[in-house]
Formats: C-alpha cells, structure tokens, sequence
C-alpha cells in the first residue's frame, strides 16, 4: 500500500522538476488548447450570434408573412365573393383567426378631402381591428386609416359619390406590412358589395410562427386555388427561408470541421510532444516497470499530466473571451456587427471544445502507449 502512495507521488514530483527544468513543454501544452479554444470559441459564438441577429432581424420583418392576391372579374365576382367568404372561414379556422386576415378591395376608391383618392378595402366581422364599438343595432362603422389625422376623430370621406363619416384610426402595423399602404379606407363587406359586382381584388394576408408553417400554407394555397381553377398570386419569402435553412445547415458542418480540426491538431502537437518527453525519460519508465509498476499507472499519469494543462488552457481562453472581444469590437462594429458586449457563449459551445480536448489528450497517449509496451530489460540494457 505504501508503495502505491510513493510512486504516484514520485511521478508527480517528477514531472513538476521536468516542468521546471524544460518550462517550454508546459507553455506549449498550455497554450496550444487555450489558442484553438480561442479559435474555436471565436468561430462558434460569432457563428451564433450572427445566426441570431439575422433571425432576429427576419422576425421584425414580414418574413413570415404571405400574400395572396386574386383578381375577380365582374363576370364572376358574385360567385367568387360568395366563396371568398367559405375560404376565410376555412383558413381562419385551419391557421387561427388571428394569423389570416380576408380583405376585399374594389376596383372604386374613396375620397378624402376632396383632394385626396384612398383605396378602399372591405373586411367582414372575422378581423377584430374593425369592430363596431358600438351598441348593438348601430350603424356599422367606415374606418378611415391614417397616422396623419387625430385617432378618434370623425372625417368626412365619399365613396362613389356617396358622402358618410368615418371614424380615425391609426393603421394597425400588420395591414401596414402586408399591403404597403399608409391611408386607407375600410368599410364592412356588406356596406360594400354592390360595389364589388364589377369585379374586385380578394386579398389573403397571413402572418406564420415559423419556416414549416410558410411552406406548407404556400403549398395548399396553391393546390387549393389550383383545384378551382383560379389564378392567384402568392407573395412570400420562402425563398429566403429556404436558403436561410441551408445557410444553418452549411454552418453546422463548418462548425463540426473546424472543433474536429482543433482536436486534430491538439492531438498531433501533445502527441508529438508526449512522445518526445517520453523518449526522454524512457530509462527512468522503464526502471519503474522493472520495480513491478504497471505501465497502466505510468500511462494514466501521462494522461492526468496532458488533461490537466489542456483543461487549464481551455479555462484560460473562456475567461480571455470577453476581453479579447471587447478588444476587437471597434473592428467588429465597422463590419455591421451591432453587439453592445461579448455574445454570450452557449453552454453546449463550452462542452463540445472540452470534448475536442479530451478527445485530443486520448488520442496524443496513443504512441505513449505503444512506447510503453516495449520490455524494459531493452531498455534498461
């Protein structure tokens, strides 16, 4: 028993003189997982934050929103608005009443000031921006959308020669996005639809939670009108999704590349320098395997020794992450990169670039351990 206390002792204290003697063994193996760390780190994070960013900056726009425009001509704009309303009750009840918005737009407009032609939009009790806010009974109420006008207020609009009052709102930022308008005037559809029997534009406007959600309310929009017979266009930019997926699919693979290359080097570089301090005290190895010390222990210390100064390397250059970003933020900054500070480091980063490193230390013990396979009689002859 105390001979298993000496000689894990002596091996220790064997290599704290190596260290001291040679320093440059201990600052490579330190410094060569803390400069891949920092690579690796470097790589990771900013690859994420820049994913981040752009989705963050996709969400703010109408990147998940799809257009659907039909135009109805007079010939079939009785059977087309009678039907329009079936498929918003269809789609509102498939996708939420609160992602899909059915607006009807004829081919008049509406005068405001005299001066001024707004379009003219119709909208049915589903969207609830337009409710009548009144008592039951009321006249249903002409919304006139405007940023320009005081909210609340009344003004006076005619459509089709006919003069009403309508009622002053701010556009709701959704009819803003999805039909590039700023004024606008909305009245309900049955105040509407004798206007409509010349022909009419029946707008779908769909705002999705996510890629799959796009994909597939573009698929059966298509397949649906395709089915009747009728022709539409479909805005949306799935596309850009589409390409944004393979550019997260491309990043991965970058991202496996460059840790498996970082693990590939830290291996070659500790092995190499493994096998040289080895060689180096190859006879003293091969005395204490000739004193009946198992060459399992002489590799496990040769393996604790390297894992100890890599993880320290590593833990080094995570807490040299912040103030080496911060040093390069100017530089950063002029490339569009808005971060105020570092980005924040995901755990699962951290735990994949320690991984490499043991990785690294296991597969540098290799040519130890076959080293360590050789008799110590020739050796020690």
């Amino acid at each position: 028993m105390k001979s298993w206390t000496l000689i894990p002792f002596y091996l220790w204290k064997n290599t704290c003189r190596r260290w001291l003697e040679y320093p440059v063994s201990p600052c490579s193996k330190l410094l060569v997982p803390a400069l891949l760390a920092v690579l690796a780190l470097t790589v990771l994070t900013l690859f994420s934050e820049i994913e981040r960013e752009l989705r963050t900056q996709l969400e703010k726009s109408s990147v998940y929103s799809v257009s659907v425009n039909e135009f109805v001509s007079g010939e079939n704009a009785a059977t087309i608005l009678r039907k329009s309303a079936e498929d918003e009750i269809m789609w509102t009840g498939r996708y939420g009443a609160e992602s899909i918005r059915c607006l009807r737009q004829p081919l008049v407009s509406a005068m405001w000031d005299r001066n001024q032609v707004l379009p003219l939009y119709a909208f049915t009790s589903s969207i609830g921006d337009f409710g009548n806010e009144g008592k039951p009974g009321d006249p249903p109420v002409v919304w006139l959308l405007s940023d320009s006008a005081e909210p609340g207020s009344q003004a006076e609009i005619s459509i089709s020669g006919k003069r009403m009052l309508a009622r002053v709102r701010a556009v709701p930022e959704w009819f803003r996005k999805g039909m590039s308008v700023s004024d606008a005037v909305m009245a309900p559809v049955e105040m509407v639809e004798p206007l409509m029997s010349t022909g009419f534009i029946n707008h779908t406007l769909a705002v999705l939670g996510s890629i799959s959600e796009v994909e597939q309310f573009v698929t059966e929009v298509s397949a649906y009108h395709q089915a009747d017979g009728r022709r539409v266009k479909i805005v949306s930019a799935l596309e850009i999704l589409k390409n944004l997926e393979r550019i997260t699919a491309i990043q991965r693979i970058v991202r496996t590349v460059i840790v498996v290359g970082c693990g590939v080097i830290l291996a070659l570089t500790l092995g190499s320098i493994a096998w040289l301090e080895y060689r180096q005290d190859a006879y003293l190895l091969a005395l204490l395997k000739s004193f009946g010390t198992p060459s399992a222990v002489l590799l496990f210390h040769m393996l604790l020794e390297n894992l100890l100064l890599v993880i320290v390397g590593i833990a080094l250059a995570r807490l040299a992450w912040g103030p080496l970003f911060e040093a390069v933020s100017p530089q950063l900054h002029s490339i569009g990169l808005q971060a105020a500070g570092a980005p924040a480091m995901q755990p699962g980063d951290m735990a994949i670039i320690v991984l490499a490193g043991v990785v690294g230390v296991v597969l540098a013990m290799l040519p130890v351990a076959f080293g360590l396979r050789k008799p110590a009689g020739l050796i020690l002859q």
